[in-house]
């Protein structure tokens, strides 16, 4: 029998995937391990292979279109099928949208046009919202299904259309004079990914669902930088990866929130959420995006393990291998951007979490210190937060003890 090729899930929370780009077309030969389509689900791409050789049969479920997990994406035809074994109930099974209010059908019942037309999700969505009765669509896909080009030059079509005149009166023309105003300027539009929708959304989540507030700090970064030369030689040789500032600043603000708890919860609607571990987000740059991957519970982890635990998800995000569980699940944010010799920065909150640190470049600057002008490194370090669940007061101790461990890291052991 063919194989079903589904939407696989990819992690707990994962519900429903993009496919982006179909790398195999109908009829071609597919090897086993040879990559079929790409997927995206929020801020994960994901190529999903062939579990066996043979021929790719009737694709499914097309680009740009989104399904639930476990849904039919395409068939793989065994060496000696072709595509007369497929059959047609699966195909039409595979298409026909079942609508979570409608009643049971009986024997005698008959479906109505809406529900015998077969089109994908996609299509389905976008005749919704533009009321178009997708009955009188022609469809050019596999078995005349109906996809999301059919719709859009339906619609198309229907916007060229002229109007029917409800009257026999002549209908009166407005004579627009022609305008002198120079055009826009010229460019190229690039495409929304999901991960660019993903992040525009969450972005203004923070801004219109929270009440953000900031707080900055300048920080005496000599002992932590001490530490890191002295952990990096056996850090090295352990692990084979080299420690770095951001490292020693996760681990040691794992344990400021430790210490104030109401740093590390979550707004509901029936409370405020104190979370028991403190998973911190990395937040990283990452081709064309921004995306936060998840290193778990820091205050249980040596900073060997936590440097170890960046490299293999950068490592992985450079090679397309995250999972929705790997950026998921975040207690709080860590953003460092002394890469970019930055003095100073504020952050977003990443919902749904409460607040985000902003981890700026070290820099000599002169400073008081027992009556004396010295040089010495310094950092700011700025707390973005969420006003509604986290209180001035609040967010000030967090950043006193916080600026305590950095200045004191044994503080934080």
């Amino acid at each position: 029998m063919p194989v079903d090729i589904v939407m696989p899930k990819l992690g707990l929370t994962m519900t429903e995937g993009l496919i982006v780009e179909c790398k195999k077309k109908e009829g071609d030969d597919v090897g086993k391990g040879e990559v079929l389509f790409v997927l995206e689900t929020e801020k994960v791409t994901y190529e999903v292979e062939a579990p066996e050789d043979g021929v790719l049969g009737t694709i499914v479920v097309q680009e740009q279109e989104t399904v639930p997990v476990g849904a039919l994406v395409a068939y793989l035809l065994k060496p000696g099928e072709n595509a007369a074994d497929l059959g047609a109930a699966p195909a039409a099974q595979a298409v026909v949208e079942v609508k979570a209010d409608a009643p049971a059908a009986d024997s005698g019942s008959v479906p109505s046009s809406e529900e015998r037309v077969r089109a994908t999700p996609l299509a389905r969505k976008i005749a919704k919202e533009h009321n178009l009765d997708l009955s009188g669509v022609v469809g050019t896909g596999p078995t005349g299904r109906i996809v999301r080009d059919d719709v859009e030059k339906a619609l198309e079509a229907a916007m060229q259309a002229p109007a029917v005149q409800e009257t026999a009166a002549p209908a009166v023309q407005e004579t627009v004079a022609p305008t002198d105003a120079p055009s826009g300027p010229a460019g190229n539009i690039v495409k929304f990914t999901g991960m660019r929708r993903a992040i525009a959304s969450n972005m203004m989540a923070s801004k219109t669902q929270a009440a953000l507030a900031y707080m900055t700090n300048c920080v005496d970064a000599t002992r932590i930088q001490e530490l890191r030369e002295t952990l990096l030689p056996s850090i090295e040789t352990s692990k084979g990866v080299r420690i770095t500032i951001t490292d020693v600043m996760m681990k040691i603000t794992g344990a400021a929130i430790r210490e104030h708890p109401v740093i590390n919860t979550r707004w509901t609607n029936d409370g405020v959420l104190y979370l028991d571990d403190v998973h911190m987000g990395m937040a990283m740059a990452l081709g064309d995006g921004l995306i936060v991957p998840v290193i778990r519970d820091i205050n249980k982890k040596s900073f060997a393990q936590i440097a170890q635990d960046r490299v293999d998800l950068i490592a992985k995000g450079k090679e397309g291998r995250y999972t929705p569980d790997d950026i998921k699940g975040g207690t709080f944010t860590l953003s460092a951007m002394g890469m970019f010799g930055l003095e100073s920065f504020t952050a977003i909150v990443n919902q749904p979490e409460n607040a985000i640190l902003a981890v700026a470049a070290i820099m000599d600057k002169p400073v008081a210190l027992n009556g004396e002008v010295v040089i010495r490194p310094m950092m700011n370090v700025s707390l973005t937060y969420d006003h509604r669940t986290i209180d001035g007061a609040e967010a000030g101790k967090f950043m006193r003890t916080l600026k305590e461990m950095i200045e004191n890291p044994v503080l934080a052991m």
